[in-house]
């Protein structure tokens, strides 16, 4: 009994860290690159917090591991944090933010796809299925005005490129993770996160040396809420959110877990409001009272589908 009142409690603060951090990471991006190119900061983030993780890992007493592991830690890195993560910020440069956030809510949908392992949970229970429609529309109605603000750029081209860069960038991280989830590295939990975030760092800096971000933008003049929007991706959302999405990964079908993908807006709004004084709208009240909702039919039997 006690230890399942401390897997719970460890859920809920896993689901916690996920929906909270990971939401206030979309203004925490938004603030870094306005004056940071996109893989520069990526490249940043990443080599802090796997640095750490490592250097934790090693200092513990846990051996290197194996170039086999090494490989296989590449692989996912490359997949989940560059194609998941890196394309999505390259692609905030060309469209809406709002129609960003729309085509990211389509992760969780992913997730119940490709994830054939647990396809006769999720499909034999239709909470889950009733509530990522719900979650979906209240995304829709979270954002719909946002629709309607001036794009970053009127090429039409780059917009219907990077709209399928954001969709790429879904499918890297789902299907990267559940590669990850299905082909697991012998080694802690940490390490393996750390020389993931690694070899993210490494793969960033090569793409942002391929397109000239490094000549682009003047060190010097970076301001310090850049330097600490970087500081909070890298030890809150690389480290902390990452490690409990992981952890959870291992307790929950993804789908479940997926479903930050609904909340996370919710709090980005939320924080926009909070901080930068934006205006919140009567339509993203109820979007954002629909998406939980929806969180909330996708969680009501989850312990019935621990992997």
């Amino acid at each position: 009994m006690d230890n399942n009142y401390s897997r719970q409690f460890l859920i809920i603060l896993a689901f916690l860290s996920i929906y909270l951090i990971w939401g206030a990471t979309y203004l925490a991006i938004a603030i870094a690159v306005k004056e940071i190119p996109p893989f520069v900061v990526a490249s940043s983030r990443f080599i802090i917090a796997g640095v750490i993780l490592v250097g934790y890992v090693l200092a513990k007493g846990e051996p290197m591991p194996s170039m086999r592991v090494l490989i296989n830690n590449f692989i996912v890195g490359g997949i989940v944090l560059v194609g998941g993560q890196g394309l999505l910020m390259w692609s905030e440069q060309y469209i809406a933010s709002g129609y960003a956030s729309i085509l990211i809510a389509t992760l969780p949908f992913m997730f119940v796809l490709l994830d054939r392992k647990h396809w006769s949970y999720y499909f034999s229970n239709y909470m889950i299925i009733l509530g990522l429609v719900v979650g979906f529309i209240g995304i829709i109605l979270l954002f719909r005005d946002k629709l309607n603000e001036p794009l970053p750029t009127e090429d039409i081209r780059l917009q219907i490129i990077a709209s399928i860069a954001v969709l790429m960038g879904g499918a890297c991280w789902v299907s990267g993770t559940l590669y990850y989830r299905s082909h697991p590295s012998s080694g802690s939990m940490y390490s393996n996160l750390g020389w993931q975030l690694i070899s993210a760092a490494f793969i960033s800096f090569i793409v942002s040396l391929v397109l000239g971000e490094y000549g682009h933008f003047p060190v010097a003049d970076i301001s310090w809420q850049s330097w600490t929007s970087v500081l909070f991706l890298a030890f809150a959302g690389s480290i902390i959110a990452f490690v409990a999405y992981t952890w959870l990964l291992k307790e929950l079908p993804s789908a479940i877990v997926g479903t930050y993908a609904y909340i996370n807006p919710v709090i980005a709004v939320f924080m926009g409001w909070w901080i930068a004084n934006e205006v919140i709208s009567i339509d993203q009240i109820w979007g954002m009272l629909i998406i939980l909702a929806g969180a909330f039919l996708v969680n009501m039997n989850r312990n019935h589908g621990k992997s």
